[in-house]
């Protein structure tokens, strides 16, 4: 039994998959508060990684950890949890279908061709018009009731899915290049179990959602809302990294324009203040100013905004004249 077979035992045994016919799946994190699926699992090589809490490991340590968390189980009792996984007969048949490398490039672009056509085949809506059908109405009222603008919601190019639970669609962009399609459900009881959902095959971790050639710095922010909001109260230099940490790919991109020095306006929690130490490391980090009780972009006002961005820039231009007197 190979690290990939043992890891695919472990995950249909807790009921996060229930097949091998895929090598790379996203599940939902069972070890820190996740709506999304946030963990990354790789049955070629049997290891998984969270890129909500970071951690990460193979099947012995997914039940090492599970079994901690859920039973109290100490290290010798989760062993003998993991070993009892392994020999049990319920998932023996567990084959892999494994693929190559050239196999799952061609199948990458068929899932981009397939997310492309699926964007660019609905049609143009202008969230702007008096006549709109009813139910693309209610789901500008909802947009409006959450500080955005029919005009913002032109400028992004979002259309409608005629998809119940997830109606508003709209595209990534990365520096001009259509990369995938992200859509956001307005149903509360769909939200408090995913509120976003992205096209398959999607790839957040080489991915910056946003414009940032010819910048002099790039304010970061998590979500594709946040940035959506900045860009609608006049910040065309916000960027998206999806997530609190920015993987490896996404700091080379942006580094490789030329940025140095950035402005941190991850979520105003724990997870964004790690996620600013982590920028830290490859950039000049200046924090937004976040005002007190404001979580993230999307609780700004035009007003509440003005505020903390003049402050935010007075920090700039300090940390920048430090910066460069230190050269």
């Amino acid at each position: 039994m190979n690290d990939g077979e043992k890891l695919a035992r472990v995950l249909m045994h807790y009921r996060f998959i229930t097949d091998a016919y895929s090598l790379q799946y996203k599940i939902v994190c069972p070890f820190h508060a996740d709506q999304n699926p946030s963990m990354l699992v790789d049955l070629s090589d049997g290891r998984w990684f969270c890129f909500g809490c970071q951690k990460s490991g193979d099947a012995q340590g997914f039940v090492k950890l599970m079994e901690k968390q859920y039973h109290g189980l100490n290290d010798l009792q989760a062993y003998k949890a993991y070993q009892r996984i392994l020999k049990s007969n319920e998932y023996s048949d567990i084959k892999i279908n494994a693929v190559s490398k050239e196999e799952r490039k061609r199948h990458g672009a068929q899932l981009y061709a397939e997310a492309y056509d699926f964007y660019h085949g609905l049609s143009k809506v202008d969230w702007s018009s008096p006549d709109l059908p009813d139910y693309m109405e209610q789901c500008r009222d909802y947009m409006l009731h959450r500080g955005f603008t029919s005009a913002t919601l032109n400028a992004c190019g979002c259309r409608y899915t005629y998809e119940k639970n997830y109606e508003l669609l709209f595209p990534m962009m990365d520096n001009g290049k259509f990369r995938g399609w992200v859509s956001r459900t307005r149903i509360s009881e769909v939200v408090e179990k995913r509120k976003y959902l992205y096209n398959e095959g999607f790839r957040r971790a080489t991915t910056v959602v946003g414009e940032y050639r010819n910048c002099k710095t790039v304010y970061i922010v998590e979500g594709y809302m946040d940035r959506l909001k900045l860009v609608q109260l006049g910040v065309p230099n916000a960027v998206a990294i999806l997530g609190w940490k920015a993987s490896s790919q996404q700091i080379a991109k942006i580094s490789e324009q030329g940025i140095t020095h950035v402005i941190s306006a991850l979520d105003n929690d724990e997870c964004g203040r790690r996620g600013t130490e982590w920028l830290r490391k490859h950039f000049l980090v200046t924090r937004f100013r976040y005002l007190k009780g404001i979580k993230d972009p999307g609780d700004f006002t035009a007003e509440t905004f003005e505020r903390m961005n003049r402050r935010t820039l007075r920090e700039f231009e300090s940390d920048e004249s430090r910066r460069v007197k230190g050269k």
